[in-house]
């Protein structure tokens, strides 16, 4: 049976079809209708699933996709295994178009993880978060994957271009135009601070997989961010600014 492949007769949603996909056509996909509007080329796009309806298989004619890669820290130690060759890919994005309903994202997650699983036995458990501008993670629920907990994440949103930017680049000094763009706009008080849930979700597929983290229940149904204020070194900034410029 092929694996890069699998047709799926519903009875609402008629014949789907979900087949892997190019990196080009999930990147423009998700840049161009998810949420953030934002794709990591360093970690994104390992294992990209597309779905169709039966006969409209072209690329052009995607109408959802899933893409899989690699986890923001890859040196993060989150499970153990005697095979030193295992690892955890993250579901990195995903999005479908309204025109399926909502039953299409089980769906698409189902048959990826059964894909994914066969394409690289390497693979001990998938990983993915929710956001909690939006809600839970309900999906990862209906979905069977197992509840790790959440952490706060903060963001910070340009009150000229709306752009939502996560704080962290605002402090990575290794992105110098970012740092530089983002933090001059910060010392001209462009910015309003944020910060919502971020709830951890894993599947597992290997049982021998050792998670450092302690399953926990299902959380109640939220979703919102709080506003908060944000109290930075703004001598440390401004000097930093002035050393990078200098250096140009």
């Amino acid at each position: 049976m092929e694996i890069n492949k699998k047709l799926i007769k519903t009875k609402n949603l008629g014949n789907i079809v979900i087949k892997r996909v190019s990196k080009q056509i999930a990147k423009e996909l998700i840049i161009k209708n998810h949420y953030s509007h934002k794709w990591n080329d360093g970690g994104f796009g390992l294992y990209n699933f597309g779905i169709f309806q039966e006969g409209e298989e072209e690329e052009n004619q995607c109408i959802g996709v899933a893409v899989y890669g690699y986890m923001k820290n890859l040196k993060a130690k989150l499970f153990k295994h005697n095979n030193p060759q295992a690892w955890i890919i993250e579901l990195n994005r995903m999005w479908i178009d309204d025109c399926l309903g909502k039953n299409a994202e089980s769906l698409l997650i189902a048959h990826s993880l059964q894909m994914l699983k066969k394409l690289d036995k390497n693979i001990v458990a998938v990983q993915s978060f929710a956001d909690g501008r939006l809600g839970c993670g309900t999906i990862y629920k209906a979905s069977n994957f197992k509840y790790f907990g959440f952490h706060y994440t903060r963001f910070l949103k340009n009150k000229r271009t709306q752009e939502i930017i996560h704080d962290q680049n605002f402090t990575n000094t290794k992105q110098r135009s970012a740092y530089l763009r983002n933090n001059m706009a910060f010392l001209l008080g462009d910015f309003t601070v944020f910060k919502t849930k971020t709830y951890r979700y894993i599947y597992v597929f290997d049982k021998r997989t050792e998670l450092k983290f302690n399953e926990k229940q299902y959380p109640p149904y939220e979703k919102g961010i709080e506003e908060i204020t944000l109290i930075r070194n703004k001598e440390l900034i401004k000097q930093r600014l002035t050393n990078f410029i200098n250096e140009l």
